[in-house]
């Protein structure tokens, strides 16, 4: 494949998880602040505010196992700032079209859930990612990474064999092997 096709498609996918990822951590969000008017029924919204942050950015860990470590940062990043995007987009939307009665006190409700997202997300956010990336690293290295193991595997059997020949040449019948 084209290099230059392989780093548009590969920037293309670290765009669309992040997006995608902050598209779920916004709509739990905004879900658990507006409890009330919800189609989903969520008993603590407390645990979607904390959970939901850790384990959408954990999946975009996975999902990020080709990249630097660097990359899931930026991608913590864009997420969060995405996710905080639509949340202000959200909860000022009334506001913006002026049908918001009581305009002080909603705006100060407001603020203080957008302050609370942002102060949130990008510590829940990031810890998911890393934690994400470090365990799909392990599970599912990429695949450079899978070449280099096994090209070390097979030069670790090599020495291993070319000592092993070594050695029984060295000894001679009726000498005892050194310890």
């Amino acid at each position: 494949m084209n290099p230059l096709r392989e780093k548009a498609r590969m920037a293309g996918l670290f765009l669309l998880w992040s997006a995608l990822g902050a598209l779920i951590v916004a709509a739990f969000f905004i879900t658990a602040f507006f409890g009330d008017f919800s189609p989903l029924r969520l008993g603590d919204s407390g645990a979607v505010i904390l959970f939901v942050p850790v384990l959408t950015a954990f999946t975009l860990g996975l999902l990020l196992t080709d990249y630097e470590l660097l990359s899931a940062v930026m991608a913590a990043l864009l997420t969060t700032g995405i996710a905080v995007g639509l949340i202000v987009a959200f909860m000022a939307g009334p506001l913006l079209a002026g049908v918001a009665g009581e305009g002080s006190q909603f705006q100060e409700w407001v603020v203080q859930r957008v302050g609370l997202s942002a102060v949130l997300l990008f510590p829940l956010i990031l810890l998911g990612t890393v934690v994400g990336r470090a365990v799909g690293e392990r599970i599912l290295p990429p695949e450079e990474v899978r070449t280099r193991r096994e090209a070390l595997m097979a030069e670790t059997r090599a020495w291993h064999e070319q000592l092993s020949r070594m050695e029984r040449t060295a000894t001679r019948p009726g000498e005892e092997k050194r310890p």
